[in-house]
């Protein structure tokens, strides 16, 4: 099996019929997507490209809302034919018969668990998935107004099928950079693993419950984002990330990023923009790029391969 692999994510859209209040628009604003056959006729130019090079495509698709495209499964279906892999994000959609379809093609489901959705549909995608021993990652975002509900709803997955369901944590505008939403602090550790309410009581206990909320990774976070400026934050991300300028890295080789209007970027820090899908004769790329920019950010961008 060709072991050289390159990862494709893939925002289809930027559009979700159901437009949650703590989801900012540019995740679903966007207005319906293009037909399916122009999704199909990008996804074969992708294949061939990265063929030629003697690499293999590991997929993920997200949006937007993926399942509120018409006919994704073909789609799914000729990626998963000709790629490693195929994860996929989405918040499960309405029908139960759309998963027998789309199960097959997936092997990896993050699957978000909003506050509007048909719980027995969700415990569907759960069962199919598990009893096929796949990969799959469930996520609440917690809304600070409605904590409780949704702590509760976290809880109840865990305790009925023994799985670990992740607590989102909210930012404003989806930016770590623009601060959380306005948890407290005993909301923001419960989010960090806290257990406030023990059902053991914790013997010889050497921390008291508050300091442990204090020492909390979410409330450390909310402590930094209050105490500095964007200047101060901006600077630390400066002088705590590595620099490759000058280096050749593998950006749109071995990752490419495709935006919810097309747009495509071969890493997360977009020092190589490429173009639009959807624009005429667009082609993937097919070389490196020279780095230019002052710190490798992302955690992402950094596992590409650079080189002199």
């Amino acid at each position: 099996m060709n072991n050289l692999i390159t990862k494709i994510v893939w925002a289809l859209n930027d559009y979700c019929s159901y437009q949650c209040s703590y989801c900012p628009t540019k995740f679903w604003g966007g207005g319906q997507p293009p037909e399916t056959k122009e999704y199909i006729r990008i996804a074969n130019l992708l294949i061939d490209n990265y063929r030629s090079l003697g690499r293999t495509i590991s997929w993920t698709f997200n949006g937007g809302e993926p399942l509120d495209m018409n006919d994704i499964v073909t789609l799914l279906k000729l990626c998963r034919e000709n790629g490693d892999w195929m994860t996929l994000h989405t918040n499960g959609g309405k029908l139960w018969m759309d998963w027998w379809a789309i199960e097959p093609y997936v092997d990896e489901l993050h699957l978000t668990y909003h506050y509007w959705q048909n719980v027995k549909l969700i415990d569907y995608v759960i069962d199919t998935f598990n009893k096929k021993s796949k990969k799959l990652q469930i996520y609440v975002p917690m809304r600070p107004a409605d904590f409780d509900s949704d702590l509760s709803r976290v809880e109840d997955l865990e305790s009925r099928f023994g799985i670990k369901v992740n607590k989102q944590t909210l930012y404003k505008n989806a930016d770590k950079t623009a601060g959380m939403f306005e948890y407290s602090k005993e909301q923001a550790a419960i989010m960090s693993g806290v257990v406030l309410k023990p059902t053991i009581p914790v013997v010889n206990a050497t921390e008291t419950l508050e300091t442990i909320i204090e020492k909390s990774p979410l409330v450390q976070e909310q402590k930094y984002f209050a105490q500095t400026t964007w200047d101060q934050r901006y600077s630390d991300r400066m002088n705590s990330n590595p620099s490759f300028t000058g280096k050749m890295c593998n950006m749109g080789i071995e990752y490419l990023y495709i935006g919810g209007q097309g747009w495509v970027a071969g890493a997360d820090c977009n020092d190589r923009p490429l173009g639009n899908i959807w624009h005429e004769q667009w082609k993937p790329p097919s070389s490196p790029h020279r780095c230019g920019m002052q710190v490798c950010e992302s955690s992402s961008d950094r596992k590409i391969t650079k080189f002199d």
